[in-house]
C-alpha cells in the first residue's frame, strides 16, 4: 500500500505539472548511437559530403564539435559508458547459455524505469542480433527488475531502423536507444567505399527515425532526439579507418547531434563534451536522477524554456593561447561559485597535474603555468566544483 501510494502520488504530481504549465521536460527520448563513424567523415567534413541528411537536420538543432571520447574507445567499453553516464568496469559472465559482459554500474535504462515507475514497454533497447548481448547492470538497487525491452533482431541497421519504428508506433517507448552498428563492421572490413556506403545509408536512417518521430502523434513536439558515436576510427597518422582503439584524434573525436522542442536551432557549441554526458543529458530531460554518474548536463544545446541551472553557474573557463606553447595563462570567472579544484589531464583521461585549490572571494581567477615539461598534443583542464565537473580542451604545440 506505502507504495502505491507514494507511485500515485507521483504520478498525480506530473499530471498538475503538466496542467499547470510548469514542466521542462520532454515526454520521450530517442538515442541513436553510429558505432565507429569517425568525425572527419561526419560533421568534421565541412563539406558534409556523406550526411546530407544530417547537414539538413542539423539546421533545425544543435551540434557538439568538440564531443569526445575520452577513454577506452573499444565499442564493449564505450557503449556501457554511454549508458551508464559514467566509465564503468564490466564483467564477465554467462547469461541465458551465452558468454557475455555487464556492466557494473546502473544504467540510463534503470535510472528511467526505477525513478519513472516505468513499465518496460515504456524503454526500449533496439539492435541487430546479438546472441551474447551485453547487459546493464546487476546493481542491487537496480538491476534486471529495470531493464529495457530488448529488440535483437535482423542482421542489418535497415533492419534495426524498422523494427525500432515498428515499436514507435506500436508500443511508444518513452525512452528508446537504437544502435547502429553497420558503419564500424563496415570500416574493419577495410573497404573505404563499404564503409563510406555505411555511413550514407545511416544517415538516411536517421532521417527516418526523425521523420517518424515528427509525423507519430505520441512523440510530435514532444521528442529529443540525440544522435552520437561510441568513438571514432584511427586517424591516418595512426593507422587509417580500417580500426580503432587508441587515443589518437580520430578514435577520440565523435559526432553530437541533439533535436527537439527545447534544442537551440542551427547552433554548433564549442564546449567540450564527453560520453558520459549523454546518459545525463537523458536524464535531464526525462526528470530522472542519475545517482552514479559521473557526466554532466548538456545545458548549452537547450533553448531558455529548457535550461536547467546549471547554465547561470557554469564558469568562464579560458586558457589563452591556445595552441599553447610553453606559457599559458588560465583564467576562470563566476558569479556563483568561488571555489574549484584543477588538473591537468591528457587525451587518454590520466590525470598529469593536480594546482592547489582555487578559492577567490570575487569569483574572478587567473594564473599562469608553464607547460613546457609536457610533450605535444591534446589537453583538457579540468575544472571540479562541488556539485559539477566542466573541461576545457587545449592543444601544446
Amino acid at each position: 500500500m506505502r507504495n502505491l501510494y507514494f507511485k500515485s502520488l507521483f504520478l498525480l504530481t506530473l499530471i498538475l505539472t503538466s496542467i499547470s504549465g510548469f514542466g521542462q521536460y520532454d515526454n520521450n527520448v530517442v538515442i541513436v548511437v553510429i558505432d565507429g563513424a569517425r568525425y572527419s567523415e561526419t560533421f568534421g567534413d565541412a563539406e558534409r559530403s556523406y550526411i546530407p541528411h544530417m547537414d539538413q537536420l542539423s539546421k533545425e538543432g544543435t551540434i557538439i564539435d568538440a564531443f569526445y571520447n575520452d577513454s577506452i574507445t573499444y565499442t564493449s567499453r564505450a557503449i556501457p559508458a554511454l549508458w551508464c553516464g559514467t566509465w564503468t568496469k564490466t564483467v564477465d559472465t554467462t547469461y541465458n547459455g551465452h558468454s557475455t559482459q555487464y556492466a557494473v554500474k546502473p544504467s540510463i535504462f534503470e535510472y528511467y524505469r526505477k525513478h519513472r515507475y516505468a513499465s518496460q514497454n515504456e524503454c526500449y533497447y533496439v539492435l541487430k542480433h546479438i546472441s551474447s548481448l551485453w547487459l546493464p547492470s546487476f546493481d542491487q538497487s537496480f538491476g534486471p527488475d529495470y531493464w529495457p525491452t530488448f529488440v535483437s533482431s535482423g542482421s542489418t541497421d535497415n533492419d534495426v531502423t524498422e523494427n525500432a519504428i515498428n515499436a514507435m508506433q506500436q508500443e511508444h517507448p518513452q525512452l528508446m536507444w537504437i544502435y547502429l552498428a553497420g558503419v564500424d563492421h563496415a570500416g574493419h572490413s577495410g573497404n573505404w567505399d563499404e564503409y563510406i556506403s555505411a555511413i550514407e545509408n545511416a544517415d538516411i536512417l536517421v532521417n527516418d527515425i526523425w521523420t517518424e518521430i515528427q509525423s507519430n502523434p505520441q512523440y510530435m513536439n514532444n521528442t529529443t532526439m540525440l544522435v552520437t558515436n561510441d568513438h571514432g576510427r584511427h586517424d591516418d597518422q595512426h593507422g587509417g579507418f580500417s580500426g580503432h582503439g587508441c587515443g589518437c584524434e580520430g578514435c577520440r573525436h565523435i559526432m553530437m547531434l541533439a533535436l527537439g522542442p527545447n534544442i537551440n536551432k542551427d547552433f554548433v557549441s564549442n564546449q567540450y563534451r564527453r560520453i558520459p554526458d549523454v546518459a545525463v543529458t537523458a536524464a535531464h530531460l526525462l526528470d530522472v536522477d542519475t545517482e552514479y554518474a559521473t557526466g554532466n548536463v548538456m545545458s548549452e544545446i537547450f533553448t531558455n524554456a529548457g535550461t536547467s541551472a546549471l547554465d547561470s553557474e557554469k564558469p568562464f573557463i579560458q586558457i589563452t593561447p591556445n595552441p599553447v606553447s610553453t606559457k599559458a595563462k588560465i583564467i576562470i570567472k563566476s558569479k556563483k561559485i568561488s571555489t574549484f579544484s584543477l588538473a591537468i589531464m591528457n587525451s587518454n583521461g590520466y590525470r598529469l597535474k593536480n594546482f592547489n585549490p582555487v578559492n577567490s572571494n570575487s569569483g574572478d581567477y587567473e594564473f599562469t603555468w608553464n607547460a613546457a615539461s609536457l610533450p605535444g598534443g591534446i589537453y583538457f583542464l579540468q575544472v571540479k566544483t562541488d556539485e559539477h565537473v566542466y573541461y576545457e580542451k587545449f592543444i601544446i604545440q
